[in-house]
């Protein structure tokens, strides 16, 4: 069973550090918001899918009972920890199901990095459930949208009730960050992908990477954001952008998808 919707969530150091002088944010209030929401919603677990975890081989979900945190964000001046509880039955539950509609998976022993632990310390601060991680790959746009309807069609049969949530970034330069030095392809690119993210042509997104300017720096190839799209298993699904927000090189956004009535979607 699914909750009424899906999440992009947002994932930069700065917001810990805006948090820690005291500077809720816009980004900071409306992921809080959004937070309630889902937790409102009482889910039993929460599908966490990191960019900033990529398999060499099959698809990967973390059966740890305790999560630790991964420090991968090594330079901002935070450590990002959201030490939490894990959920080893789902996560095995998942990789059985998965590997019925021939996408491969395996379980792992990762922890929870940066790309979910920042959004959750703002989005389930209580850490009122589980959380499963679950990575990207090396494969093709096309396995990585069959690995998001693989999760959908496990989630949609499993008993309890699983949020799923993908974090990370739009574009991701951490040099041009230190620098402070703005990149007009970085914010082109950001402006094409919030077009095809508020109107819902998943279509468009392969050409928008690939057409981008040769400094645009997607995180992951947008990879994460294939996920999304065979998760929510429809080629149309407009999403509800919250809230996107930009620094030097590194821009992000808060995005809810819809669930409902998709449940037989592509069977």
């Amino acid at each position: 069973m699914l909750t009424s919707h899906a999440y992009l969530l947002p994932s930069v150091p700065t917001m810990l550090i805006d948090e820690q002088r005291g500077d809720v944010t816009e980004m900071i209030e409306a992921l809080s918001a959004s937070g309630e929401r889902l937790a409102a919603e009482k889910p039993d677990a929460i599908v966490a899918l990191s960019p900033r975890w990529v398999s060499p081989g099959p698809f990967a979900v973390d059966d740890s009972r305790q999560l630790r945190s991964v420090i991968d964000l090594p330079g901002f001046g935070v450590e990002p920890r959201y030490d939490c509880a894990g959920d080893p039955a789902l996560a095995r539950l998942l990789v059985e199901q998965v590997n019925k509609t021939g996408v491969r998976a395996t379980v792992s022993r990762r922890g929870i990095d940066s790309s979910a632990a920042i959004p959750l310390h703002f989005f389930a601060r209580a850490r009122w459930a589980p959380v499963v991680p679950v990575s990207i790959g090396e494969g093709t746009r096309e396995e990585h949208r069959a690995w998001g309807a693989a999760l959908r069609h496990a989630l949609t049969a499993w008993e309890g009730k699983a949020a799923f949530v993908v974090g990370g970034a739009l574009s991701w330069s951490v040099h041009d960050f230190n620098l402070r030095r703005e990149v007009p392809d970085g914010l082109d690119l950001d402006q094409r992908v919030l077009s095809i993210l508020r109107r819902g042509d998943w279509s468009e997104l392969e050409d928008a990477v690939e057409t981008a300017g040769k400094r645009a720096a997607p995180e992951a190839q947008l990879l994460h954001l294939e996920v999304l799209r065979g998760f929510l298993m429809l080629e149309h699904v407009p999403g509800d952008v919250l809230e996107y927000e930009t620094s030097p090189g590194i821009s992000t956004v808060l995005v809810e998808y819809p669930l409902h009535g998709a449940e037989n979607a592509g069977d």
